[in-house]
């Protein structure tokens, strides 16, 4: 049995496919729909993520880490497009990313990612 997986990147988003024979089997994808990749957004609060996402088999919830701070949970991912209020950002740039995760919290590779700048 050969099995292969395949990772689809773009500046918001890593999608991975399962693929066994030339046939996708499952994927799964996160795609920041908001705020897009170099947005500048207001300083505190009021600023939203919005995204899309479709879990892999192993997907159970979400990691949302901005700059590499603690992850912010995200268990409730039906729906979508989703949202959540982003905590309070001071001035300057910002990485905000978000990384599937399985039910025992390891990272499956499945991500969206984006820098926003803040004034």
């Amino acid at each position: 049995m050969n099995t292969v997986g395949r990772f689809i990147m773009s500046s918001t988003s890593v999608a991975a496919a399962i693929l066994f024979s030339g046939t996708v089997l499952a994927a799964g994808s996160i795609t920041i729909l908001t705020p897009k990749d170099g947005a500048v957004l207001n300083s505190g609060s009021g600023n939203k993520l919005e995204y899309n996402v479709q879990l892999s088999p192993n997907g159970n919830h979400l990691h949302v880490y901005i700059d590499n701070g603690d992850p912010i949970i995200v268990r409730s991912v039906s729906g979508c497009p989703c949202s959540l209020d982003l905590p309070d950002l001071g001035p300057g740039k910002h990485d905000i990313v978000i990384k599937e995760a399985t039910s025992s919290h390891a990272m499956t590779g499945v991500e969206g990612h984006v820098t926003v700048n803040v004034k």
